[in-house]
């Protein structure tokens, strides 16, 4: 065992030691009213802790408290932490434009307002800053100095370039230059896109450098007269001059592979701006630093200081209830503190794991703090990391577990189930779930959500709608096969019937005939024979003579 901070012990035990000695010094006013005999007499001892025990209990609990502070721990082993991030530069429009008043106050102090709310959010990129309008610079190489960035970005101003107009080709080229080593070119630039009426030569730019630009938008369709020294700006012809958000802008962001972010004041453009980058571009591991992991023993220390407190100011009639109240107190107090240690030990091994996309691993970690915290944070993180590792009915069954008065969680929880519902292919009840969700809060990706959905609906219902055509087709030709196949049974039938008929009409003449034909009895032959013998004749027959006859050619023969 070893104490991470041992300088508690060392400077602190004596001041407790000599805290101890004025409170074992300290008279009760009772002990200067009466002398030691007297009050001996008056002292009703209840076979309690008296005076020294909770003095000693008293020291020991202070004891035990510097104990605690100095961190006691067990050498677990080392731990090797990655570090993750992802290069990009920001580029900031400062051009004359930007000092319109359509955003309040301006677009200038709007873009400012935004970019650092960007930093914020996205701790773990590597940021670089440029400035321009018709020339450009460089703010800032790239940093993860979030408090540096936002000083020098808040002290920008239009007079830190002399020359007008908007060259968005100039943080595209500058961008590349500074990102040639970052496998992935992402240029973020927040403009109100400039005068340009095509970004043909942008557009050939990102395609030759492999940029990938992002446009955030600081203007609104409706404009708004520039203001300089509070004075409005007017073209040659004394007309007051409006400038309006360049629209067409936004091919240039969508054709480069990147996005158009169009922002509001209290909306979540930024957030959906991280998350888009986050999904399309991978972070890079940029270094591995060993760190040792310790299992903290603090809290038994702590646990018994409290304890020992508890003793010292309390007052026990016997000394078992003492025992018995100390067996109780360790049996929760230990319970209690090993839960609080193992939230700080696990969580962050789950998160780690999630981070990294061991979508398996968080869930194992997130189920075991699920069964000691029994949270809604808990099962929400659960959940999602279940939905990570496309178990969609599971991560729904988890959703439904979460129970919150947070309504923001509660948000969370109706938009990723409703995502489940929908992965599962339950668009009715995703569609539901999303409704509810919108009653509590509204924003792009749910409105997004919830037309793709409805298109689903629309979809599957055609596709219903078809397969019972098909299938009533199907049911009519069915009916009409089986209708000819009665029929040509019928048929059949009928002709088995009549050849059966003439087969047995043949059979029976056969029959008969063969009985005609059949041949007459021996007996029978004999009286035959015996008829004709006696019927032959006495005589035999004269002969006749043959002779010719002669007759005349027309003569006829009768």
């Amino acid at each position: 065992m070893i104490f991470l901070a041992p300088d508690y012990i060392l400077f602190m035990i004596v001041p407790a030691l000599i805290f101890f000695f004025f409170i074992i010094k300290h008279k009760r006013n009772i002990d200067t009213i009466f002398d030691k005999d007297t009050l001996e007499r008056l002292t009703f001892d209840d076979g309690g802790i008296g005076k020294v025990g909770r003095n000693l209990m008293l020291f020991l609990a202070f004891f035990l408290m510097i104990i605690a502070l100095s961190r006691p721990v067990i050498e677990k082993g080392e731990v090797t932490i990655k570090t993750k991030s992802i290069d990009m530069m920001i580029a900031l429009d400062i051009s004359k434009s930007m000092l319109a008043s359509d955003i309040y106050p301006n677009r200038l102090e709007f873009a400012k307002k935004k970019m650092g709310e960007f930093i914020d959010a996205f701790k773990e990129a590597n940021i670089g800053v440029i400035a321009f309008s018709s020339e450009g610079f460089l703010v800032s190489p790239m940093t993860q100095d979030s408090t540096t960035l936002k000083y020098l970005i808040n002290n920008l101003s239009l007079q830190s370039l002399s020359t007008t107009g908007t060259n968005l080709l100039i943080p595209i080229k500058k961008g590349e230059s500074f990102l040639k080593k970052s496998k992935q070119k992402i240029v973020i630039i927040f403009t109100d896109g400039g005068d340009n009426e095509e970004f043909k030569k942008e557009l050939e730019a990102t395609q030759k450098t492999g940029v990938h630009v992002y446009i955030y938008a600081t203007a609104t369709n409706q404009g708004a007269p520039i203001q300089e020294n509070g004075i409005s700006i007017k073209d040659k012809e004394g007309n007051i001059v409006i400038t309006k958000l360049n629209q067409k802008i936004k091919t240039l962001a969508i054709e480069s592979g990147g996005a158009y972010i169009v922002g509001g004041f209290k909306d979540d453009s930024i957030e959906l701006l991280v998350e888009d980058i986050k999904k399309k571009f991978q972070m890079q591991d940029i270094n591995s630093r060993e760190i040792k992991e310790y299992k903290e023993l603090f809290y038994y220390p702590l646990g018994l200081a409290i304890l020992f407190l508890l003793l010292s100011f309390s007052s026990f009639p016997r000394k078992s209830g003492i025992s018995l109240f100390i067996l109780v107190f360790l049996a929760t107090q230990n319970q209690t503190l090993e839960a609080g240690l193992f939230d700080f030990q696990t969580i962050d091994k789950a998160n780690e794991a999630y981070q990294n996309k061991e979508y398996k691993e968080a869930i194992k970690i997130y189920e075991e703090v699920v069964k000691l915290k029994r949270s809604p944070e808990s099962n929400y993180d659960l959940a999602n990391a279940l939905y990570k590792d496309k178990q969609y009915e599971k991560a729904l069954q988890t959703y439904q577990k979460v129970k919150t008065d947070d309504k923001n969680l509660e948000y969370k929880k109706l938009f990723n189930s409703a995502n489940s519902q929908f992965a599962l292919e339950k668009y009715e009840e995703a569609l539901k779930t999303f409704e509810k969700a919108k009653k509590l809060k509204t924003e792009q990706d749910l409105e997004k959500n919830i037309e793709l959905t409805k298109k689903m609906i629309k979809k599957k219902n055609d596709k219903e709608k078809k397969n019972d055509k098909d299938k009533n087709q199907d049911d009519k030709k069915q009916k009409k096969e089986d209708k000819d196949k009665e029929k040509q049974g019928k048929k059949e039938e009928q002709e088995n019937k009549s050849d059966k008929e003439s087969k047995e009409k043949k059979k029976k003449d056969e029959k008969q005939k063969k009985t005609k034909e059949e041949k007459i009895s021996e007996k029978e032959a004999r009286k035959w024979e015996e008829r004709l013998e006696s019927a032959k004749p006495k005589t035999m027959p004269m002969q006749f003579q043959n002779r010719d006859i002669q007759r005349r050619v027309d003569e006829k023969p009768w």
